[in-house]
């Protein structure tokens, strides 16, 4: 095991470990252990955890040459007390297994052509990272850990167990900008009685950002294809997923398993949680509300 503080660079607005770093516990074969110093948690206005604190392991993005953490999402997760482990693509499969809990965040890559309502037999093949990304589900989901996504990794997640995504907003008809900047992009409409609307029914939270080009298929569409392709009736599909909320455009905006501990929310809570929006911190807070509950 070899222990690496990330660092924070301002240009950028994320915590980094560089390449240079990666590519030397490769040559000597050693586990990176990648964390944040407790200047950095100062730096994000936290408290740092104590060492035995439960671990939460965050898969990193890449930007510059380095595995990179967003401020905002390294904010949010620092304000629900835990310790955060950074996860690389090559060594996650190792890193995971100190973790009591995963974030696997957006993104942009290749993912498993399987995954799309109309898989291209000349595909790129998966990403590295799109691979890291089923990594760590795969431990999650065998060890009972809590899981939660948010966009891409959301996307990532309803794959993983087999419901369609859409390539682009080609398939759906919608008025609706999905790809946006605004803290306000659309609507959020949660379904009542499911694990989401207990975490945030009292909230008012109405609205939510949106910065996602593919997306889950719509629910009636997700049971026609499911049917089709798993030669089912449409009336007995029972998805693996269960659709907590959606768009006014019927686009699905988030998912999950109780019973699983899964989470997956196509927004980035993070970006209003880190600047104070309780409502929205309540999806961290999520995390550490279950890795308490299981230990």
């Amino acid at each position: 095991m070899k222990h690496y503080y990330l660092q924070y660079k301002p240009l950028i607005k994320a915590f980094c470990v560089s390449d240079s770093f990666i590519q030397s516990c490769i040559d000597e074969q050693k586990m990176p252990l990648i964390e944040l110093s407790g200047h950095d948690y100062q730096h994000l206005g936290c408290i740092p955890p104590d060492y035995n604190t439960p671990r939460i392991g965050f898969l990193m993005g890449r930007d510059n040459e380095c595995y990179s953490a967003d401020w905002n999402y390294m904010r949010a997760l620092a304000m629900t007390g835990l310790n955060i482990q950074g996860l690389t693509y090559e060594h996650c499969a190792e890193q995971v297994q100190l973790c009591d809990g995963v974030v696997l965040p957006g993104g942009a890559f290749v993912s498993p052509e399987s995954y799309y309502s109309d898989p291209k037999p000349d595909a790129e093949p998966t990403s590295l990272r799109a691979k890291a990304y089923i990594t760590c589900i795969n431990f999650a989901v065998e060890n009972g850990l809590p899981l939660l996504g948010i966009c891409a990794g959301a996307q990532m997640i309803a794959g993983y167990f087999g419901m369609f995504l859409f390539r682009n907003f080609s398939y759906v008809e919608t008025p609706i900008e999905h790809k946006s900047y605004k803290d306000e992009a659309h609507r959020l409409n949660i379904f009542p009685n499911n694990p989401l609307w207990k975490l945030l029914g009292d909230q008012n939270l109405e609205f939510v950002n949106s910065r996602h080009t593919e997306l889950l298929a719509p629910i009636k569409i997700q049971r026609c294809l499911w049917a089709e392709r798993y030669h089912e009736n449409e009336t007995d599909v029972e998805l693996p997923l269960q659709i907590y909320a959606e768009a006014n455009d019927g686009v699905p905006e988030a998912w999950g398993d109780a019973d699983m501990h899964i989470l997956c929310v196509q927004w980035h809570p993070e970006d209003l949680a880190a600047h104070g929006n309780q409502a929205q911190q309540r999806i961290y807070q999520w995390l550490a509300d279950e890795i308490a509950a299981l230990r």
